[in-house]
């Protein structure tokens, strides 16, 4: 990546990621969202256009980045986004420590403070939010998102489109299903079938 990117949303999530690209000292051509209504600027650059409108500057973006924290939102914008060629190289903030042997897909966004362990694997358009913790030989699934302080143990598997929220915590081993929505501050100890909503300590 070496910009100008393009930012594909323009709420609370692209403030983020556009702090992300200030501190890899790259550029940002400019937002799109569909709530585009008139001229804004945010963090020094313009939102120029609602979500389709980003395929006519596709000659002028060297990339994009996927500024929706919504799961299944971000995996529909994902595949558009790949279906119009755009690149979506993964996004690491320089404080993040990520080990040498990790795999991340493509469209994957690392924030502030957050530490992943060896041999882990992510997959693409996930989220790893500020200080959130993901250890050794975990497999991260595409579109999972990762709260704020989240905390993942060694060979936990956290299957596709997964929620878990901030602080919350999943023990060794554990085998997390696909859309699953684990709430703030949940302790989960023992496997979660998909679809499942969890609250508090689950044994």
């Amino acid at each position: 990546m070496t910009g100008p990117v393009a930012i594909y949303g323009a709420g609370g999530h692209a403030r983020v990621l556009a702090s992300i690209l200030h501190q890899l000292k790259l550029p940002i051509l400019g937002y799109f969202d569909d709530s585009f209504d008139g001229p804004e600027i945010i963090q020094g650059a313009p939102i120029l256009g609602q979500f389709g409108d980003i395929v006519k500057y596709r000659e002028k973006a060297s990339s994009a980045v996927l500024a929706i924290g919504d799961n299944a939102l971000r995996e529909k914008a994902f595949n558009f986004l790949q279906q119009e060629g755009f690149s979506m190289p993964p996004l690491i903030h320089p404080s993040a420590i990520v080990e040498s042997d990790v795999t991340i897909g493509e469209g994957t966004v690392i924030c502030i403070g957050a530490t992943v362990g060896t041999e882990v694997r992510i997959g693409n358009g996930v989220i790893l939010n500020s200080g959130s913790l993901v250890d050794h030989e975990c497999h991260i699934s595409n579109f999972v998102h990762l709260a704020p302080k989240a905390a993942i143990a060694g060979r936990a598997s956290i299957g596709r489109k997964t929620f878990i929220g901030i602080n919350a915590s999943i023990a060794n081993n554990i085998k997390v299903g696909e859309e699953v929505t684990i709430g703030a501050g949940s302790i989960v100890l023992r496997n979660v079938p998909e679809r499942t909503k969890v609250l508090g300590v689950y044994s």
